[in-house]
Formats: structure tokens, C-alpha cells, sequence
């Protein structure tokens, strides 16, 4: 679907999903405008718009000076004591006034970055009509409310608008506050590494797949909720394992089983990915993880 010029505005550009749409971007001939604090070299092939994201006039003059077609915001905070972060509130305000600015100037098609932790789990996988349950914490909260002011805004100004939630990432240079971060630097530097419930079943997706799948998404005239999901699972247990195996470092892991408050499942359903967004995956666990340890 041609939504008039090719010029996007990209947001979270540098963050572990951020980072691997900029080739798909650029292979699809979208002219990239990245906002970001900090310039990084992985923005070298982009127009880099240095900013801030909560300041509203460097948006909007960026906007007025652009005049993009299209929209993909990305930005987040995901690390850290983000759950319960007042910065939640912020990005809220922050998602809300990109559409705004996009609107006034000639916007068609934002596609924004959701969360699997909408839902009310269930043992079975979840798909995109299922309950919600988004008054969990301060992260969930934001997040639903921002799909749903967004999803009336761009209704009632002929937007086209898509959410795709995201289930479990994996990808190079992770946090080492998440799990594979953690794992990648153990495995890296010869640490030992404990996992304390190694029986939760997770849906885990690379994140060279879910950058590539919200190009499709974006391109695309999918409008709603979409999960961005590998729509398979593998016990916690298995995918550390897996790593450590590559690297030839079993003796490293310690895996423990104790009880734990999290649902023992949390799958998604890639029916809608597949069949309207038209995105398969392009890696298994095995071949990402081999992507990822041996340094492509």
C-alpha cells in the first residue's frame, strides 16, 4: 500500500528492536529520519534528528520539516524498574503528541510498539481479541492507554494505525539486566549462570525477526492489534542451555526450578502475522542464537 512519500520518522532507533529495522527500512526505499539523543553509528546510513522525544517543540519542528508519510514509534523504556517507572507516564504524553504532530502534518500510516503484557494470560496461546488485563503495573497501563487514544485519534483523522505486541526479545548487546543479556555476557566472560525458574514456558522471537516483521506491518495496510510473536515456546531452561552449548559452556549453567508467581506460560498466536501481515520468521532459537554468539 503506497501512503504517499516514503519518508518515515523512526523512533527508539538505537534500542535492541529499533536497531534492526533500519535495514529492512532502507532495502524497502524509505527515506529514514531517526530521532535519538545521542548520535550512534548505527544511524549512519539514516538522517539522524538529534532530540529529545518529551520535548514537544523539537517534535513538532521536526515534523513541520520533514512531512512524513509515515510513523514508527518504537521508543520505551524496557530496562531497569521500568514497570513501576513515572517515565511510563511520560512516554504516554510523548506517544500522543507524535501522532498530533504527524496528523498537522499530512501523516497516513504510525504503526506503534505494544505489549504482550496487555493481556490476562492463559495457559493456551494468545490472540489479538483476548481479555486484557492492563492495570497490572505502571508499564501496562501506559501502554494500553496509549493503543487506545491513539486507535480514536487516528480513526477520527483518517490515519491508518496498527499495535503490534511484542512478546519475549532476544537480541545482540541485550541489557544485562534481562535474561539473555545476562547470559550472553556470563557466556562471554566465563561466569557462572543461575536460572532460578527454568520451567516457564515463553514465546521468544529474535530481534532481527520483530524488527523485520514491523516493516511488514508498517508497509502494510493491517490496521489494529497484531502480535509481533514467534508463536512457539521453549521452557527457559532450554533456551539458556541452547546458548551455552554453542559457546561450549554447560559447566556454566545452574538451573533451578523454584515456584514462582509469573504464569507458567506466556504464548502468542502469529495467525494474524502470518496470514494478513504476511511475515514468517526468518530465524529459529537455534539459528538466532548462532547469529548472536558468533558475532554477525
Amino acid at each position: 500500500m503506497n501512503y504517499g512519500n516514503k519518508k518515515v520518522i523512526l523512533t527508539g532507533a538505537t534500542g535492541l528492536i529499533g536497531k534492526e529495522t533500519i535495514k529492512p527500512l532502507l532495502d524497502y526505499g524509505f527515506e529514514v529520519f531517526a530521532i535519538a539523543r545521542n548520535y550512534s553509528p548505527l544511524l549512519n546510513k539514516v538522517n539522524f534528528l538529534q532530540g529529545n522525544l518529551f520535548d514537544k517543540d523539537f517534535v513538532q519542528n521536526s515534523f513541520e520539516k520533514i512531512k512524513p508519510s509515515y510513523l514508527l514509534n518504537l521508543a520505551w523504556c524496557t530496562t531497569g524498574d521500568y514497570l513501576s517507572s513515572e517515565n511510563n507516564y511520560d512516554y504516554l504524553q510523548a506517544g500522543i503528541n507524535l501522532l498530533k504532530c504527524f496528523k498537522e502534518n499530512g501523516g497516513k500510516r504510525a504503526i506503534y510498539a505494544g505489549t504482550c503484557f496487555e493481556y490476562k494470560f492463559k495457559d493456551t496461546p494468545l490472540s489479538e481479541d483476548d481479555e486484557l488485563d492492563c492495570e497490572k503495573n505502571d508499564y501496562t497501563f501506559c501502554k494500553n492507554k496509549l493503543r487506545e487514544i491513539a486507535q480514536y485519534y487516528c480513526a477520527k483523522n483518517e490515519i491508518s494505525f496498527g499495535w503490534g505486541r511484542i512478546f519475549y526479545v532476544f537480541g545482540k548487546d541485550e541489557d544485562k539486566s534481562r535474561l539473555f543479556g545476562m547470559v550472553q555476557n556470563n557466556l562471554l566472560n566465563n561466569i557462572s549462570i543461575n536460572v532460578k525458574t527454568g520451567q516457564l514456558l515463553r514465546d521468544y522471537m529474535y530481534s532481527k525477526d520483530i524488527g523485520a516483521a514491523f516493516i511488514e506491518f508498517l508497509k502494510s495496510d493491517v490496521e489494529g492489534c497484531v502480535n509481533i510473536c514467534s508463536g512457539e515456546t521453549i521452557n527457559i531452561e532450554d533456551f539458556v542451555l541452547k546458548a551455552a552449548k554453542l559457546k561450549g559452556s554447560e559447566n556454566l549453567i545452574n538451573i533451578e526450578y523454584q515456584k514462582s508467581s509469573q504464569p507458567k506460560i506466556i504464548a502468542g498466536s502469529d495467525k494474524k502475522l502470518k496470514e494478513n501481515v504476511k511475515y514468517s520468521l526468518k530465524y529459529g532459537i537455534d539459528s538466532a542464537l548462532e547469529d548472536i554468539l558468533n558475532g554477525k
